[in-house]
């Protein structure tokens, strides 16, 4: 198969969408990068390289359909970046086209204007598909998953850990609340990521952008009101003004800032507790407010498939993919979330048979291979 990859130069794409890509399918694989764009629609000058960048696509798009090396565009794409003129161009080809949307819960919106020229839009998360629906020609559900290659370890029991608890995320307001609780309750969580420490700046700013304001405003506040109601205008508003609140470096805990990609699944595997949270939440000027939009992750495929035990908040789609208590643990309230880590850190064994469930659920069932390989007989048919 000879495919055009479509998609932002992010290392998680390269292991998890990249790499199986070339691994399995591809006779040839032209990748075409682009910088992701939404944060940069007031520029001008980021506008005018948009559009030599569309060209570009085109262009090279054209080139591999004239000499028949072009079986699929395959996309990971904002209708930030990609223009409807673009879209429908490439359409022209008669070419499978898919766009892979990985954030339904909070970005569902941001590609209803090319959608209709895709012959699929795959999402990783249920959350908003019926809202979606409405723009698409075919909605295919293709959840997270984890690459072996790169996350795989022998599930091996340990006799130390080196890590009691750990997590591994970006700092926003939710996260440093519950990990604070973990101090309060003599559990020191150990932390990799971005925001943490002054010496690696948070993500999570806020600057106004008028362009971009009346750019969303002009092409998603009514499709958006339609599916959310008031809540696509609070909402938004509450998190964007709750950003200019500041934070005071976490206490307590062992923070280490960012790690490289590929010790990820030594941390997993060497920790006796992984941490995570579907909740992004954010802060609401008097406390910590839990936003209810919970979604799956990367981490819930990449914890285990390292071997990892992974105790996370429960999102709708874990019951999809795991047995739950048996090959993840999940927690729903901050008391439980405190006591089932109490729990699992005094018995090791309990934890054990999670671990081993874990991974060979993930082994056999959420791999990028089982995922392309449905992806890829849906186009065939």
């Amino acid at each position: 198969m000879h495919i055009l990859a479509v998609l932002p130069p992010d290392r998680w794409m390269e292991i998890n969408l990249i790499d199986p890509l070339r691994r399995h399918y591809c006779d040839s694989l032209q990748i075409f990068h682009y910088p992701g764009g939404m944060g940069q629609l007031g520029s001008s000058d980021w506008r005018r390289t948009r559009e030599q960048l569309n060209h570009e696509l085109l262009s090279t798009a054209r080139t591999l359909h004239s000499t028949g090396r072009l079986d699929l565009i395959f996309c990971v794409v904002y209708d930030d970046f990609l223009l409807v003129e673009t879209a429908r161009q490439l359409q022209q080809l008669a070419i499978p086209m898919v766009n892979y949307h990985v954030d339904m819960a909070f970005q569902w919106y941001r590609v209803i204007r090319t959608a209709p020229y895709f012959n699929v839009v795959a999402v990783a998360q249920r959350t908003n598909t019926d809202h979606l629906k409405r723009y698409a020609q075919h909605i295919h559900w293709m959840p997270m998953a984890a690459n072996p290659h790169y996350y795989f370890r022998a599930c091996n029991q340990a006799a130390t850990y080196r890590h009691t608890v750990s997590f591994v995320g970006s700092f926003n307001p939710y996260r440093r609340a519950l990990l604070a609780d973990c101090v309060s309750h003599g559990i020191i969580p150990v932390i990799y990521g971005r925001g943490w420490t002054s010496s690696a700046p948070s993500p999570y700013t806020f600057s106004w952008d008028a362009y971009k304001v009346c750019h969303d405003l002009r092409y998603y506040a009514v499709p958006r009101w339609k599916a959310e109601g008031v809540e696509s205008l609070l909402g938004p508003l509450r998190r964007k003004c709750a950003r200019r609140h500041s934070f005071e470096p976490m206490r307590g805990a062992d923070v280490q800032g960012p790690c490289e990609e590929k010790a990820l699944s030594d941390i997993f595997a060497e920790s006796q507790v992984n941490l995570g949270f579907s909740d992004t939440g954010w802060h609401s000027g008097t406390g910590i407010r839990a936003s209810k939009n919970l979604q799956c992750r990367l981490r819930d495929f990449e914890v285990p498939m390292a071997g990892g035990f992974y105790l996370v908040q429960e999102a709708p789609d874990h019951a999809e993919y795991f047995r739950i208590g048996e090959e993840i643990v999940t927690w729903t309230e901050p008391r439980e979330f405190i006591e089932k880590a109490r729990y699992y850190i005094g018995h090791p064994d309990a934890a054990d048979r999670v671990r081993y469930a874990g991974q060979k659920r993930v082994l056999e069932h959420h791999t990028w291979k089982h995922r392309f390989d449905r992806l890829f007989a849906l186009i065939r048919t």
